[in-house]
């Protein structure tokens, strides 16, 4: 996957961030299945929340980490509504949300330019 570049380079890596939030991806594989999760850290609050949005789990490593960067361009350009918790019952605040829309503002500058 070397023809990736700026912010998806970034999130192969694992670690996506700005000065207020930062994303980890993770992709864990089981009996041949690879399952790739976001999760939000908002560094102001030193709190975690997980994206509680579904995504496309893979036969391989690369296929599952194609998954979540095509959820996460969704995320970008809006087709995508993301769904932040901190508990299966509890959702994270606006706040979080709105540190979230900024990163992704940024990310969407990024791919014009």
């Amino acid at each position: 996957m070397s023809d990736l570049e700026g912010w998806k380079e970034k999130l192969r890596r694992g670690i996506l961030e700005n000065n207020e939030i930062l994303i980890e991806l993770t992709l864990g594989g089981e009996c041949g299945e690879w399952f790739p999760s976001l999760a939000l850290y908002d560094k102001e609050r030193d709190s975690w929340y997980y994206f509680d949005n579904e995504i496309i789990t893979g036969f391989t490593e690369d296929e599952a980490f194609r998954n979540a960067i095509e959820f996460f361009e969704k995320l970008i350009i809006g087709l995508e509504v993301p769904v932040l918790k901190v508990s299966p019952f509890k959702e994270a605040p606006g706040e979080v949300y709105e540190k979230l829309k900024r990163l992704l503002e940024e990310l969407k500058d990024e791919d014009k330019g």
